[in-house]
Order: C-alpha cells, then sequence, then structure tokens
C-alpha cells in the first residue's frame, strides 16, 4: 500500500470519526456554545470535542504530512487584488457575524449555567481547533484533491465534505457554509497558507461566541 493510499485511509477515518462524534453530541443536545452553556457540564463536553478535533484534524496531519507544513510556517503578503479581497472579507465576516448574534440574542431566554471566567479556556480550546480545522479542510484535504484535479474540483470536493461536517447545525448554517467554503478554500489556494482563512474563520466565530458567551453569562447575571 502506498504513502498516498495511507494518507487517504486516515483522512477517512478522523472525518467518519469527528462526523460520529458531532452525532452523538447532537443527541446529547451539546452542538453549539448556547446548548453547551445551558447544560450542566455541557461546556466540558464542548471542550472535550474541540480537543479531539485538534488530534483529528491539526495533530495527527502535521506529523504524517510534512510535505504541507509550509501551509502553517510560510506567511507571505499576497498581491494587492487578493489582500483587498482578504481585508474585505474579514471585514464581511464579522459584519454578518454581529448581525446574526443580535437577532439570535432576542430568541435567548434561559440564563447560562457558567461564569465569564469559564471563557478563557473554552476560547483557547476553540480557536486552537478552528486553527487545525482549517489545516485538515483548507489545507490537506484541498491539496491532496489538488494531486489529481483542477482547482475547480478540488474546492468542489472540499466544500461538499465541509458542508458534510455542517449536517447537524441549523439550516441556515448549513446553507452559509456552501459559500464559506468555496471562499475559504480560493484563499487558501492563492495565499498558499492556513493563516489568511484561520482569520476569517476566526473573525466569523469569535464575534458570535465572544457576544453569546456574554449575553449568557455576564449580562443574564447581572441583570
Amino acid at each position: 500500500m502506498s504513502a498516498s493510499h495511507i494518507i487517504w485511509i486516515l483522512i477517512s477515518a478522523s472525518f467518519v470519526t469527528y462526523f460520529v462524534v458531532s452525532l452523538f453530541y447532537k443527541k446529547l443536545g451539546i452542538h453549539n456554545l448556547q446548548s453547551a452553556l445551558q447544560v450542566h457540564a455541557g461546556l466540558r463536553l464542548l471542550n472535550l470535542k474541540h480537543g479531539i478535533g485538534i488530534v483529528l484534524f491539526g495533530i495527527i496531519f502535521y506529523i504524517i504530512v510534512p510535505e504541507y507544513r509550509f501551509l502553517v510556517r510560510v506567511v507571505e503578503v499576497p498581491g494587492l487584488t487578493v489582500l483587498s479581497l482578504f481585508l474585505l472579507t474579514l471585514f464581511l465576516s464579522a459584519y454578518l457575524s454581529h448581525v446574526s448574534i443580535k437577532n439570535q440574542i432576542s430568541k435567548i431566554g434561559k440564563v447560562g449555567l457558567y461564569h465569564v471566567s469559564d471563557a478563557w479556556p473554552y476560547f483557547a480550546i476553540r480557536f486552537a481547533f478552528l486553527f487545525c480545522y482549517e489545516f485538515f479542510f483548507r489545507g490537506v484535504l484541498l491539496y491532496k484533491f489538488l494531486e489529481f484535479s483542477s482547482l475547480s474540483t478540488a474546492v468542489f470536493y472540499s466544500t461538499v465534505l465541509y458542508v458534510l461536517i455542517h449536517i447537524f447545525d441549523s439550516r441556515k448554517e448549513i446553507l452559509g457554509a456552501i459559500p464559506f467554503g468555496v471562499v475559504l478554500c480560493l484563499f487558501a489556494y492563492y495565499t498558499q497558507s492556513i493563516w489568511y482563512v484561520f482569520l476569517i474563520h476566526l473573525s466569523l466565530s469569535a464575534v458570535y461566541e465572544f457576544s453569546m458567551f456574554y449575553y449568557l453569562t455576564l449580562k443574564n447575571k447581572a441583570t
């Protein structure tokens, strides 16, 4: 069996394992930060899920596919066009996240069971997970597909798998994952780095989750 076949087996195993873990968490009713904050031990369980993701998507593949480590180690300033599009996308991601959380907050009725101090370990693990997540989907997967297919085909396959891993999220998140996945793949390809796509994903996640943590802990407990 060739090294490439072994890598594809490990890719499949990692993807399926995390998919099954996500299904298990969906059945537990702990599929996002909002639900975790309203369940005893929910935040610890969500941290565990992200920790599993760090191993499956990041540590394993950083070790076994050293040819893709340049995506993490090398950060170059792209051309003016790509850089401008990156900054625009970064801003739009944060803005859309801000609008989304404002609409979501109006529907929140329950107060979270945690203190705002619980945010630090959660976000440290969460952001490490997002980086490993991008390394897997916009690094390993995308560049493995590029070994035998065109850019458009590689982006398509990577985005399909990205959407599939979101299948247990809301319909809005699933639909949003389609254009978001395509955009991140293109940035990963044209910048030859994971850092740019990580920052875009971070801007989307951080604005939403910082606000969610605030409204379900500090703000609600102070009122």
